[in-house]
């Protein structure tokens, strides 16, 4: 069923306004001298986020690409990879005190500015934001899991 021409210009609109925050994310980022996922991975190493594994995962990053933000921020002296007793090929990735004062001096300023974005809406339109974003993605996700299941 094909779209009328106010939802489809409702949907470009809605793709062009998540493209808009991304670059502003993507922004904030460079802004810190850092690459999207060297800036992803300190901030979730900083909020208990353990291995490269559950990092890739949460950011929906290849290995690959995950590895040399790590590189990088091994380089700068912002993280280290400390090998768990049970299992030695597994590393914890951990901020060192350069890395947690990095992301508590730039980083948590993300944090502060969307505190501030968030307390200029009224509950209801916050409430509403989350509601119907986690509906559309929820929705997408099935869809591309039934369309996925089809090629099966």
């Amino acid at each position: 069923m094909k779209l009328d021409k106010t939802d489809t210009h409702t949907l470009k609109m809605f793709r062009e306004t998540t493209m808009e925050l991304d670059r502003l994310y993507s922004a904030f980022a460079r802004s810190c001298g850092l690459s999207d996922p060297e800036f992803w991975s300190l901030l979730l190493i900083y909020e208990g986020y353990e291995t490269q594994s559950q990092i890739s995962e949460q950011l929906s990053l290849s290995r690959q690409t995950l590895n040399s933000a790590f590189k990088q921020l091994i380089k700068k002296g912002f993280v280290r990879l400390i090998p768990y007793e049970h299992n030695q090929r597994t590393k914890q990735a951990v901020l060192t005190e350069s890395g947690e004062n990095y992301v508590e001096e730039h980083i948590l300023t993300l944090h502060q500015m969307e505190e501030q974005a968030w307390r200029q809406m009224t509950s209801e339109e916050r409430r509403m934001l989350v509601e119907s974003s986690r509906k559309f993605t929820n929705l997408l996700k099935n869809i591309r899991d039934n369309e996925k299941n089809k090629d099966n």
